[in-house]
């Protein structure tokens, strides 16, 4: 099956980005990535930005979303714009594989605008996070691993923007650890 650019028109050929396939256009660097590909390959970027939960598909009220011209590369569908999160990226998705377009430098933006949204949270948002997370490892559906790591990053998570938050208190939970007569 050929797989073209929806931009130029030329063969994109295989790549890897973060270790996940991906498939670009040597002409104008753009990148095509298969469903749930760009998800991976963020999350191969900085795992932290799973914590997030920004996925393309799962808060249809939270995305804007309007057709744009142009065919799915694979040639499936129409691709539309979608507004990447919180994130002023807006992406091109496929109606019918759900594959992902990012024209180029738009990988490095997104992760970069996750990254930035991260470090701005604050603690009670990580806080609440942290007991989803928690509820998920009881209840969920995922693999009982998968949750752990979860909410161990949700919690590592926590740790920083409360110590951040409150420098005082890093402070003297560094004092408390050195006069530590157990030690």
């Amino acid at each position: 099956m050929s797989v073209e650019c929806p931009r130029c028109a030329v063969a994109l050929t295989d790549a890897e980005l973060q270790g996940v396939p991906v498939a670009r256009c040597t002409q104008c660097r753009g990148l095509w990535f298969e469903a749930h590909a760009l998800a991976a390959a963020r999350d191969a970027a900085d795992a932290d930005l799973a914590a997030l939960g920004v996925e393309l598909w799962s808060d249809p009220e939270q995305f804007r979303h309007a057709p744009r011209s142009g065919r799915c590369p694979t040639g499936d569908g129409a691709l539309h714009a979608l507004e990447y999160g919180h994130t002023g990226v807006t992406v091109d998705y496929c109606d019918a594989c759900f594959g992902v377009w990012l024209d180029a430098r738009e990988f490095e933006r997104i992760v970069v605008a996750l990254e930035h949204e991260l470090d701005q949270r604050p603690a009670g948002d990580y806080l609440r996070a942290a007991l989803h997370e928690a509820r998920d490892l009881l209840t969920g559906p995922q693999p009982l691993i998968e949750d752990w790591r979860e909410l161990c990053t949700v919690l590592r998570l926590l740790e920083y923007r409360v110590l951040s938050e409150h420098p005082g208190l890093h402070q003297r939970l560094l004092a408390l650890q050195a006069s530590n007569p157990f030690r």
